[in-house]
């Protein structure tokens, strides 16, 4: 007798296969061992999970495709989360293999100990060239600062194929010469010479410093002040100047002592028993330290520099101290005193500004700034110089020093042409006698006296 075949449909069937199927792979996972979670592994929230772990599938052997897929993968710079899903999606939600795993930890386990710190290491390297760079050219500057100290530079100009390294030539006063001359009186007499001028070579015992000094008295007693003013003033600023250490700050120095010295000589002037209620003296001082002057002045008295840089010009040294100066003039009536000129019968000014007290016509003076004068430095007449410091160039060729006898009449670009004629021949002795000539002559011409005159050449090379 035959069985009976019971009759099952398609959907039944398929849906018994799926599940034994399932049943199956559920039976191989729980037996499959647990793989332990790589350490690059980041923790993930998601669905409330903490340190999740990697659990292996059933797994095949690893061919070469295999192998190069898993190797694509990994060369490139993905999490490894997303490694493993990259490969699970390959090979069909496949686990990974042991070999597969170590290839993993190796990459991983290579990529912080041997590049990174590679690259920390030559970044350090290229810090540390840069800061020992830096400290040589610091070393550099700091060897070459002191040098210059040492080697007592007082100048260094700019570098250039016309113009080379200022400091190294060899610029200095090679000589000097002056002259003076009388004035003479309204009655044709001549009177007793009140200028004075003094030259000293060697000065603070250096070779090429030079000290050079005009002095101009005026009033009854201005020819001793200007013979005080020659003996007292030079040694006061030689011993000053003696005292100087070092280099540090060498103008500031030297200026503090020239108007130190001045004010000195002024206060001694005072002391001496020479009357000056109404006589005093104007002063002009050039000093050179080699290629360096300074020069300090108080009145009319001038000092110039003729300078050929393709054409002559005048380089000024010192300013003329008129009482009609904006600066002069307020300081002086500051002090009570006026500034005024001598006026003709109908009110006219007659002659230059003059100081006056306000309520006197005396004393007079012509200039602002003055050795003695008593009674005009009540009302603002000082004795405090005025400095200016000038570097010499190669372009530089002689220094004039002189007093208002020359500047009276003849202008400064005269002076300079006439002087350049006898320096081209070497001829100053010549010069010295032609500008004194020349100014006799320009005071005839515009005057009914003649001051006294007195002029001082020093030739630069």
């Amino acid at each position: 007798m035959k069985a009976k075949v019971s009759q099952i449909s398609p959907d039944k069937l398929y849906a018994s296969l799926l599940k034994r199927k399932n049943e199956q792979e559920q039976q191989a996972r729980l037996k499959s061992p647990i793989v332990t979670a790589n350490k690059y592994l980041v923790p993930s929230n998601r669905n409330g999970g903490g340190n999740s772990k990697i659990e292996a599938k059933k797994t095949r052997p690893m061919t070469g495709k295999d192998l190069k897929d898993v190797s694509s993968v990994l060369i490139k710079k993905t999490h490894a989360r997303q490694n493993s899903k990259l490969i699970e999606t390959k090979e069909n939600s496949q686990n990974l293999s042991a070999s597969a795993l170590s290839i993993l930890l190796k990459i991983k386990q290579d990529r912080p100990e041997t590049k990174q710190p590679g690259i920390q290491q030559s970044k350090d390297m290229f810090n540390q060239q840069a800061i020992s760079k830096k400290y040589q050219k610091l070393m550099e500057m700091t060897k070459q600062q002191q040098q210059s100290i040492v080697k007592s530079k007082l100048f260094k100009g700019p570098r250039s194929i016309s113009n080379p390294d200022i400091s190294n030539l060899q610029l200095f006063i090679s000589k000097a010469n002056g002259q003076s001359a009388p004035g003479m009186l309204y009655n044709g007499q001549t009177k007793t010479n009140q200028d004075i001028y003094k030259i000293i070579n060697k000065f603070t015992n250096k070779e090429n410093d030079w000290y050079i000094q005009v002095s101009d008295g005026h009033g009854t007693n201005g020819h001793q002040v200007a013979q005080f003013l020659q003996q007292v003033l030079p040694s006061f600023i030689e011993q000053s100047i003696t005292t100087i250490s070092s280099c540090f700050d060498r103008d500031k120095q030297v200026n503090t002592i020239l108007k130190n010295c001045f004010l000195q000589t002024n206060e001694e002037l005072l002391d001496s028993g020479i009357d000056v209620t109404y006589s005093g003296a104007t002063t002009v001082v050039v000093i050179s330290f080699e290629n360096v002057l300074y020069c300090a002045n108080i009145g009319d008295s001038r000092a110039i520099i003729g300078r050929f840089d393709n054409k002559l010009s005048v380089i000024e040294l010192s300013k003329d101290h008129k009482p009609d100066c904006f600066l002069e003039q307020a300081r002086i009536i500051q002090k009570g005193g006026r500034v005024q000129a001598y006026s003709d019968e109908d009110g006219n000014p007659i002659g230059p500004a003059r100081v006056w007290k306000s309520d006197e016509d005396v004393p007079g003076l012509a200039m602002s700034r003055s050795f003695g004068d008593y009674v005009a430095s009540q009302v603002g007449v000082i004795s405090e110089p005025e400095i200016i410091k000038h570097a010499l160039l190669p372009c530089d060729k002689f220094i004039i020093v002189a007093s208002d006898g020359i500047w009276e009449f003849l202008s400064n670009e005269w002076v300079i042409e006439t002087v350049y004629e006898y320096y081209k021949k070497d001829d100053m002795q010549g010069a010295c006698q032609r500008l004194v000539q020349a100014a006799k002559e320009a005071w005839q011409r515009e005057d009914e006296v003649i001051d006294d005159i007195t002029v001082v050449i020093a030739f630069i090379k």
